[in-house]
């Protein structure tokens, strides 16, 4: 593997709270241990190897461009971030079932026991949680939108919890994931659960929005709207099922 490719792993890795060592381009002991113990905490294969799933969970969230805030963007909420360190998280196949997805049940009180439950309110309460912050603990992805959680923002801003419908807009199905930015096909970039059975970066119909919300005791974001939001790299291929 090139030296330039190393390091772009490396500064993956350290964006996501993985000791890799020095900055080298060097694929030494600690880079090896790094991968292993990021791909154990997305439930993957706990070996020193980058394949898809592995380079999908550190790059699917690269900036593309910078948004329109003057200078730099303020720094992502804690939630966010944290939400960030599950990129690649997926479903087991078979009679097994992802042991971080079923702690999160636990945590949320909530009576389920497998990864094939849908759970993309599961991951959100459940960072949430993690984060400190009361959630609406519960596994239906509208609940955010019925129990009017938080405080409704007008327009998306990153770490927004984006409440979808699914289905149909007055149905009982919905999705939920938080706002990380938009991509240049005009469509809402959300980090979600049970996106193709893992947790992803996926870009969404912004008709879709039901409701924003942030946490009630945090500060607002000073500026909200599409146009504001970093614009990130996407296939342009919008999610319509994420059952």
């Amino acid at each position: 593997m090139m030296k330039q490719n190393i390091l772009k792993i490396q500064k993956a890795l350290l964006d996501k709270g993985f000791d890799v060592g020095a900055l080298d381009g060097i694929w030494g002991p600690k880079t090896s241990l790094a991968v292993i113990n990021f791909k154990k905490s997305i439930g993957l294969k706990a070996r020193d190897k980058i394949g898809p799933l592995t380079r999908a969970a550190l790059f699917e969230d690269r900036l593309e461009e910078p948004s329109l805030y003057h200078g730099l963007p303020p720094r992502e909420p804690d939630w966010l971030r944290l939400g960030r360190t599950y990129l690649g998280l997926q479903e087991y196949r078979g009679n097994r079932h992802n042991p971080k997805i079923l702690e999160w049940w636990v945590k949320l009180g909530l009576p389920f026991r497998t990864d094939e439950t849908p759970w993309c309110a599961g991951f959100a309460c459940g960072v949430l949680e993690e984060a400190g912050i009361r959630s609406p603990r519960s596994a239906a992805a509208r609940s955010f939108h019925w129990q009017r959680w938080g405080q409704i923002l007008d327009g998306p801003a990153p770490g927004a919890i984006a409440c979808l419908w699914r289905g149909k807009p007055k149905g009982a199905s919905g999705h939920v994931g938080f706002v990380v930015g938009r991509n240049k096909q005009g469509h809402l970039m959300l980090l979600g659960g049970n996106q193709a059975n893992r947790v992803s970066i996926r870009p969404f119909d912004k008709r879709r929005v039901l409701s924003y919300h942030w946490p009630e005791d945090k500060t607002k974001p000073s500026l909200a709207g599409f146009s504001y939001l970093p614009i990130l790299r996407s296939d342009g291929k919008v999610s319509t099922n994420e059952a």
